[in-house]
């Protein structure tokens, strides 16, 4: 099975190398190249590609624009290209699944490649989905995060503090909604929901939960690398390996 790539950046020798490297590969295919957010926006829409090579600066924008929208629907793994300092990389290494640094060389290139390969045969869309959304929620024009959520109860419609929720778990084509009094039934996808989030103070632990970060009261280590959440309320949920890596760095370094 070959994994379509689609590689952005404004500079055609920085996109020769890529393509010269991926060409090396039996399970990695160039769908399309792109040089502007427009370019990439459409190529990813049309190709739907398992891994997007994104360079963070196209132009006098930035390659954080290409994810927004309705390309998130089906969000491509993510590796950054930049000539930035890895100083100024480190913020985005737990969002993005890694990130090149220019100049990089064909050994940092294959470091990266069995790092997504890994991710690949996880195929964990959740994950993805975390790691874009609390990426974008670093930039500076982001919309403010939810504040209050709309719930019909009965022949009502009432608000519900974000102050108030403890946790959300996905229930088919709903969300159930925790609060400290009681349980809110809310047609909505998990993943939409957890886009307007404030991803300072909520995290997706696993494809079904989000939790309030002050709202876990115990971190377990479990089977496999993965832990085993324990709420102040005594629900017991699962954080597998790779959502451990989006837990707040002065809980992550503890475990």
């Amino acid at each position: 099975m070959k994994h379509k790539v689609v590689i952005v950046d404004d500079e055609p020798p920085a996109r020769t190398k890529l393509q010269r490297f991926l060409a090396d590969l039996s399970d990695f295919e160039v769908a399309a190249e792109a040089d502007s957010v427009e370019s990439a926006r459409a190529a990813v829409i049309e190709h739907g590609p398992a891994v997007l090579y994104l360079d963070i600066q196209l132009g006098a924008r930035s390659g954080f624009d290409v994810l927004k929208g309705e390309v998130l629907e089906d969000p491509p793994l993510v590796v950054f290209t930049t000539a930035y300092s890895e100083h100024a990389v480190r913020a985005f290494e737990l969002q993005a699944l890694d990130y090149l640094l220019k100049p990089f060389d064909r050994d940092r290139f294959m470091q990266s490649i069995e790092r997504t390969r890994e991710a690949l045969r996880q195929s964990d869309v959740a994950d993805v989905e975390e790691r874009v959304r609390r990426l974008l929620a670093n930039l500076p024009e982001r919309a403010p995060a939810l504040a209050q959520l709309l719930v019909r109860d009965s022949d009502r419609t009432i608000f519900v503090p974000t102050d108030d929720i403890l946790r959300i778990a996905a229930a088919d084509n709903y969300v159930e909604v925790f609060t400290p009094t009681r349980k809110h039934l809310v047609r909505e996808t998990l993943s939409s929901l957890a886009a307007q989030l404030d991803p300072a103070r909520f995290l997706r632990v696993h494809r079904s939960h989000i939790v309030r970060i002050d709202f876990i009261g115990e971190i377990r280590p479990w089977f496999h690398g993965d832990y085993q959440l324990i709420l102040r309320d005594g629900t017991e949920l699962n954080l597998s390996r790779r959502f451990k890596a989006l837990l707040p760095a002065g809980i992550r370094d503890r475990l």
